[in-house]
């Protein structure tokens, strides 16, 4: 009997366990059930909260800005500010170029254009490196800044003493400084650069006849045109004819600095008409009377001595359009620090 009851216990005991272990089994599959159900509910709630986000994308928004996350709170203290207060380096509109301007014209045929402003504007001041890769085409004052240390040595030149831009447009042999000879646009398309500054007008304007001026206007013109069929896409900076010195109209009537201010009108408006950049040089070169600056003036009163140079390289560099990958001087206003 003794041995009856403890049998009955133990079968109690295996019963029990077997409950116990049906319930947990139970308990965890309805754990899991539950919880399989709360992901798929949060999920359709999640995707109809974000079919709700792209339908509010406004007008000038497009779907991929919307979808991107927003920034955490801590992405958001590693966002570095601009050591500048002027951020227009950093908006898409920075120093876009845009031919807004209408280019009226006058009874006698000439432009109504005023090439102050036209030019173009100061910005970054840009490390002179940049214009190692940057070919510049003119005559003998050209040839300066490849001379002068306090020019730009290490730019790439088409530079030639005594030639007009007539010379560029028929393919005519000129001699560099150092003795070599080539054709202008050949020299160009080998040294493929991405930008070119071309200066022409004081070898050619000497005469003050109208006739001369037009032909240097419609041979300037064209060269404008060759220069883009050789180097497609390049960046042309049509800079301004620099002043002279007041006594330099007496013996070459041509350069005076009212005609050359004049010229200086048309040439802004051929590069509105072609798409170039114009650099007024006339703002760092000349002085309160529109003469050359006395101090900038070689003997001739026409070419420039180291010092002119040198305020002509400063204003190149704080006038050079936005170019991306360029470094630009840390506080020198807007700037561009590539990544």
């Amino acid at each position: 009997m003794a041995d009856y009851q403890e049998f009955r216990k133990k079968s109690r005991r295996r019963r029990m366990k077997k409950r116990m272990l049906a319930v947990c089994v139970l308990a965890l599959a309805l754990g899991v059930v539950g919880g399989s159900a709360w992901l798929v509910v949060s999920g359709l709630g999640l995707l109809h909260k974000n079919e709700n986000t792209d339908a509010q994308v406004t007008p000038n928004q497009s779907v991929t800005e919307s979808a991107k996350p927003a920034a955490s709170a801590a992405s958001k203290k590693l966002q570095l500010q601009p050591v500048t207060e002027n951020t227009d380096w950093n908006t898409a509109a920075y120093d876009v170029r845009t031919l807004d301007y209408t280019v009226l014209g006058q009874d006698d045929g000439t432009t109504a254009m005023d090439y102050r402003l036209v030019g173009q504007p100061a910005c970054g001041r840009i490390e002179t490196s940049y214009y190692n890769g940057v070919t510049f085409m003119g005559d003998s004052l050209t040839q300066g800044l490849e001379l002068y240390t306090t020019g730009l040595p290490n730019a790439f030149y088409c530079a030639y003493k005594g030639i007009g831009p007539n010379a560029v447009v028929n393919g005519a042999t000129c001699k560099r400084a150092d003795g070599t000879q080539e054709v202008p646009l050949e020299a160009l398309a080998a040294m493929a650069p991405e930008a070119i500054y071309v200066l022409f007008g004081t070898n050619t304007l000497t005469n003050a006849s109208d006739s001369v001026q037009q032909s240097f206007l419609a041979y300037y013109d064209q060269m404008i045109d060759l220069i883009k069929q050789t180097r497609p896409g390049i960046k042309i900076y049509m800079q301004s004819i620099t002043p002279v010195r007041p006594n330099v109209a007496a013996e070459k009537p041509g350069l005076n600095n009212a005609r050359l201010q004049r010229i200086n009108d048309e040439l802004a408006a051929l590069a509105l008409k072609k798409d170039c950049y114009f650099i007024n040089l006339w703002e760092p070169l000349a002085d309160a009377e529109g003469n050359l600056r006395e101090e900038y003036a070689a003997g001739d009163g026409i070419h420039m001595n180291p010092t002119g140079y040198a305020a002509w390289v400063e204003y190149l560099r704080t006038h050079t359009a936005y170019t991306p990958g360029a470094l630009y001087e840390m506080g020198s206003g807007s700037y561009y620090i590539p990544a």
